[in-house]
């Protein structure tokens, strides 16, 4: 069940990021398009840099200029992608709350897998199990930030929310992988669990 749930996750993650990458490249939906490419190409810069230098990163100094200069190209890229935030977050929410819902409980990915989301929530729920599961809330709430507070009011916020993430998907993973049931803590919340269909059920 375990390695059956981790292939559907899988499955479904790359789905919604590859069609929110494409949605995301059309100008027409994402104004911030040319923007975003000069912020990212500037991280990859930056990037390349620091795996060349890292090993002769030793006094203080120099690693702090490198961290804040991290902190910076990080601010720039997010602050050029809120555009691309919303349209993964609009995705994410379609793909595991309404299509998942109208879908009989399952995602492509669980259906590949023949697992089910059971009971048959109400809509509400799955809303909630996906922003919880997904940290949709998180990343709502990095975009409210990045249009509304100072730069360094949002390097620290969005350091801590980070953390809060980390810390949600450790604890769904270990619950996961621990309980005999499978159950994550977005499960817990919602009084869902995911189910093997039967052979015989497969096609239904």
């Amino acid at each position: 069940m375990l390695v059956r749930r981790a292939i559907a996750y899988l499955i479904d993650i790359i789905i919604v990021v590859f069609a929110a990458s494409m949605l995301a490249s059309i100008s027409y939906l994402n104004p911030q398009l040319k923007e975003y490419e000069k912020a990212y190409d500037e991280y990859s810069e930056f990037y390349d840099d620091y795996k060349a230098n890292m090993k002769n990163l030793k006094d203080e100094e120099t690693i702090a200029k490198y961290k804040t200069r991290l902190e910076e190209v990080n601010y720039n890229l997010n602050k050029n992608n809120v555009y691309g935030a919303i349209i993964s977050i609009t995705l994410y929410i379609i793909y595991f709350a309404f299509f998942q819902k109208y879908n009989g409980g399952q995602t492509l990915g669980k259906k590949l897998t023949r697992l089910r989301v059971e009971p048959n929530l109400s809509l509400p729920k799955y809303l909630l199990r996906t922003i919880v599961l997904h940290n949709v809330w998180i990343n709502v709430l990095k975009v409210v930030l990045i249009l509304t507070v100072s730069k360094s009011h949002d390097i620290l916020l969005n350091n801590v929310l980070s953390i809060v993430a980390l810390v949600i998907e450790t604890t769904t993973l270990i619950m996961v992988s621990t309980r005999s049931d499978n159950k994550g803590l977005h499960d817990f919340i919602v009084g869902s669990k995911v189910t093997l269909l039967p052979k015989e059920k497969r096609e239904a």
